[in-house]
């Protein structure tokens, strides 16, 4: 065999070799393993029935006690000065007392020049009836001093009777439940409210603040009144209020009340309970399972064990409860927010 040959035997020998023995120079890959498989654990809910029952949306307010025949005094005739204001707030008034009084000064020494004119016109009378009489005096002169008494006479009455209208007296039989608050010495207006009396026999309950939107006339209501319920129905709302009442009456509504006890007072308190809406026999679900979103109402239920939103549409509602017009049936159970 030629040195050639031998040679290239030897290089065939060596490649076949290395061929086979060149994986031991590379590090062997390690086999990749699965990720555990990790079993979720059970999802406990809290859940509710959704149930058949009854449901109603009530107010609850406080108003006051008002009489129903009530009247502003003021002067017709005349404005003037006040001079005094004889009552206060709550007493008891009859018909004809007086209750105030402007400046009589000026008219008071009317009178007192007026009665001295008469006086005059009474003495030139008797002297010319003396003569008439007596002495044949004239007749013509008689009768003018006549007149002259009975004109003096008439203008003494006018000035008592302008002095008697400077005195405010009461209307009715009442109680004083407003006063000016106009201070003496100061000018008061015809027409202008110095006064207000109200009849106690003749009460109705007022409410004036900002639910006054929800009542209207007709309506029915509970009345609390020391612990106990009476009968009321709305008689008054703004919309039926004339036009001449006050601004007050304007902004209220009234209840009349059935039954109510003899002792009740002008402004004393009671609640007023009005149910807007009522429903029987309907879904009812708790308020806090009704999620909003947007427009969007939806409870979430567990069926099968497994969550699932249910859109629904809701009927009354107030503060612990919604009715559920669509998308829920009773039986099923809402879960708890």
């Amino acid at each position: 065999m030629s040195l050639f040959k031998k040679v290239s035997l030897l290089l065939t020998t060596v490649l076949i070799t290395t061929a086979f023995s060149g994986c031991y120079f590379f590090p062997r890959e390690e086999e990749v393993l699965a990720p555990p498989i990790k079993v979720p654990d059970n999802v406990e809910y809290d859940t509710i029935e959704a149930v058949k029952g009854d449901i109603e949306n009530t107010i609850s307010c406080t108003g006051v006690f008002v009489s129903v025949n009530q009247l502003d005094q003021f002067y017709k005739d005349r404005g003037g000065r006040l001079q005094s204001i004889k009552v206060q707030l709550g007493d008891k008034v009859k018909k004809g007392d007086v209750i105030a009084e402007l400046e009589t000064d000026m008219i008071l020494n009317d009178i007192q020049l007026q009665e001295i004119a008469l006086k005059k016109a009474q003495l030139i009378y008797d002297s010319a009836k003396t003569r008439y009489e007596i002495e044949g005096g004239s007749k013509s002169e008689l009768e003018m001093a006549e007149l002259e008494v009975e004109s003096n006479q008439l203008r003494l009455n006018s000035l008592k009777k302008e002095y008697e209208r400077t005195k405010l007296t009461a209307a009715i039989d009442g109680e004083v439940v407003y006063i000016t608050d106009i201070k003496l010495g100061e000018y008061v207006n015809a027409y202008q409210t110095i006064v207000r009396i109200a009849d106690p026999s003749q009460l109705q309950l007022r409410y004036s603040a900002d639910k006054v939107s929800n009542f209207k006339l007709g309506m029915k209501a509970v009345i609390v009144l020391d612990d106990k319920e009476y009968s009321g129905e709305v008689v008054m709302t703004p919309s039926d209020v004339p036009d001449d009442a006050n601004e007050e009456v304007k902004k209220s509504v009234q209840l009349k009340v059935d039954d109510l006890p003899a002792d009740v007072t002008i402004g004393r308190p009671a609640t007023i309970e009005l149910t807007l809406e009522k429903r029987s026999g309907v879904i009812i679900v708790p308020k806090q399972v009704v999620n909003t979103f947007g427009s969007r109402k939806f409870v979430n239920v567990l069926k099968d064990n497994i969550r699932e939103e249910r859109d629904i549409d809701t009927g009354v509602e107030n503060s612990t409860q919604v009715e559920v017009l669509n998308g829920l049936d009773a039986g099923e159970l809402v879960i708890v927010k």
